[in-house]
């Protein structure tokens, strides 16, 4: 999976989903947000098996796929990256990471399987 995306648009999507995350779960992939691109779009999902919150967000995917990462830690460094900046998720599926690239900023964080 690879897409690229406007800060703002990422930023909206993730603080939504964070807002159903709780931070302390005995169920890892509870903490997760699911980023699922395909088309000209990206679906961000979390839930805490009571609420299920899902935003979709246009972005420019260039390599479809789905993909499940920290949504508290990605939602930190989404909020702290420049505004209008253009933000490039990149998850090759191999490794278990999601790189997140904006600028001279490049993060790497671990990810679970959909």
């Amino acid at each position: 999976m690879k897409f690229s995306i406007e800060r703002g648009e990422l930023l909206k999507a993730v603080n939504q989903a964070q807002s159903v995350v709780e931070r302390r779960n005995t169920i890892p992939i509870l903490a997760n947000v699911l980023i699922e691109a395909e088309g000209d779009q990206v679906s961000f999902r979390a839930t805490d098996l009571d609420i299920e919150v899902v935003d979709n967000a246009p972005a420019k995917v260039e390599r479809a796929g789905a993909t499940t990462v920290s949504a508290v830690t990605l939602h930190e460094i989404v909020r702290k990256l420049p505004d209008g900046a253009l933000v490039t998720l990149n998850d090759d599926g191999a490794s278990g990471r999601l790189t997140v690239e904006a600028g001279r900023s490049n993060f790497s964080l671990a990810t679970l399987p959909k």
